[in-house]
């Protein structure tokens, strides 16, 4: 894992407009499953992504599942705030990235709080298609779990 982390340090970010793109591309699926719009995700993804944290494989599996999602959410309010976003390069249509993920949520009757649901790191692979950077496989990492 080590020798994993040391290769990322040293790879070469992405252009400025690649980073502007991909920046956008995390925040939009954040935006989609924080304003019950989870039903559209399916469409940040390419056709054979793949998604850890959800056990999916291919986009009409994670379409299925935003539409559960959607339909019958199990939280009362979510908020995903994306930080600390760096992206390199993996190839000329090919990018890996990482993001500091802290959640917030309310579930059931429970009150509100200030402190995050999760910290945690999502792991991304990207990829540029005819529609531009969609992703290709999400892993979420747990940093700091509820307490």
């Amino acid at each position: 894992m080590l020798e994993a982390s040391r290769a990322t340090a040293t790879a070469q970010p992405v252009s400025d407009d690649d980073y502007v793109q991909l920046s956008r591309l995390v925040i939009e699926h954040a935006w989609r499953a924080d304003h019950g719009r989870a039903d559209t995700i399916h469409e940040l993804y390419a056709d054979d992504a793949e998604v850890d944290a959800w056990t999916v494989r291919g986009k009409e599996a994670i379409r299925a599942l935003g539409k559960q999602i959607a339909d019958a959410p199990p939280w009362q309010a979510i908020r995903h705030v994306c930080g600390n976003m760096r992206f390199v390069k993996r190839g000329p249509d090919e990018a890996e990235g990482t993001t500091v993920l802290t959640i917030f949520m309310v579930a059931g009757d429970e009150a509100g709080t200030a402190l995050p649901f999760r910290v945690g790191e999502d792991h991304d692979h990207f990829v540029r298609t005819k529609d531009g950077w969609r992703f290709l496989h999400r892993r979420h990492v747990e940093l700091f779990p509820a307490a």
